[in-house]
């Protein structure tokens, strides 16, 4: 028996990419070298030129981000590449439970705020998204690192799977000798928080859950994690619970509580925790994570990830 599995369309030179920007805003100079790097690679990107008119807290008024937003769902394009995190992501997602959705499902990518449009498409239109850089984050003298060449590759097809070797287990469950596998669900932990009690609430339900963060103190994160375990959204019922960068998050005195928080957590559940994937705001990396696509997860001394990503049919009973 064949199905399609969750995938993206694979893109090719001088295919459209429609920019969007459904959080804050960014600077010229920043937007300028991201659209470079979209041209550099062979991508054509396409925006309104009234996508940055600054409304208090977001990129434009909400009517426009909106307006912008629909009409890239129902473009040619394949890929909508959000322009930056911030704040304002949330205030779509009314708007979108109205709509049809297209036909054919469109990548998303971004991180941050735009969890929220991650938590969306994933659990209501059962879309694949990708966790990864902003264009407010991509330059053209960006070194051709590992990370740089995935996303690449992955947004061309030149290959199926992301690996995260080395990975680090944070508890006793994490360090046992076992392989799991289903989906990725999650993002910015803030965000999270954030979806509880709304039409979106994050259902990780049988999933395994990635988190990361910036600008939260120890004692924040550990109250977010507290929260989200009574209202028994990261209980027992969750595969497992992957963990990115937490960053910028130094006490007063300079201290970083922010590991022994997630330690302490860590110890009290009974799903494994595991550390060290290099996605999130720190300044150096953020590597390209596929959700709601098939993911094997590796337990042990040493864990290792593996996302895959495709868009042929495939053999249910078939291997990983």
């Amino acid at each position: 028996m064949k199905k399609k599995t969750n995938a993206w369309e694979t893109l090719t030179p001088n295919d459209i990419v429609e920019i969007v920007a459904p959080a804050s805003a960014s600077t010229e100079e920043k937007i300028y070298h991201g659209l470079t790097w979209l041209k550099n690679i062979g991508l054509v990107p396409q925006y309104p030129n009234n996508m940055i008119q600054t409304d208090l807290y977001f990129a434009a008024p909400l009517d426009q981000q909106w307006e912008h937003f629909k009409k890239a769902l129902y473009s040619d394009a394949k890929v909508i590449w959000c322009l930056r995190g911030g704040y304002g992501s949330m205030r779509l997602i009314p708007l979108l439970e109205k709509l049809t959705p297209p036909k054919t499902p469109k990548l998303l990518i971004g991180f941050s705020d735009i969890t929220a449009l991650h938590i969306f498409f994933n659990q209501k239109w059962n879309w694949p998204t990708l966790h990864a850089r902003t264009i407010s984050q991509l330059h053209p003298d960006w070194e051709l690192t590992e990370e740089h060449q995935s996303l690449v590759d992955l947004l061309f097809g030149r290959i199926n799977q992301i690996n995260f070797k080395n990975l680090t287990p944070l508890n006793q469950a994490a360090e046992e000798v076992k392989t799991l596998e289903g989906t990725i669900l999650g993002g910015n932990l803030r965000i999270i928080q954030s979806s509880l009690g709304t039409s979106w609430e994050i259902k990780p339900k049988g999933k395994i859950v990635f988190i990361e963060d910036v600008s939260e103190r120890g004692y924040s994160v550990d109250r977010m994690l507290e929260q989200l375990h009574q209202a028994k959204i990261l209980d027992k019922d969750i595969k497992a619970l992957l963990v990115g960068d937490f960053t910028e998050g130094l006490e007063k005195n300079g201290q970083n509580l922010i590991s022994s928080a997630l330690k302490r957590f860590a110890d009290r559940v009974d799903y494994p925790v595991v550390s060290g994937l290099p996605c999130g705001h720190a300044k150096n990396s953020n590597a390209p994570l596929p959700f709601n696509t098939h993911a094997k997860l590796i337990l042990g001394k040493l864990c290792q990830l593996t996302c895959k990503v495709n868009n042929r049919l495939e053999n249910t009973n078939s291997p990983f």
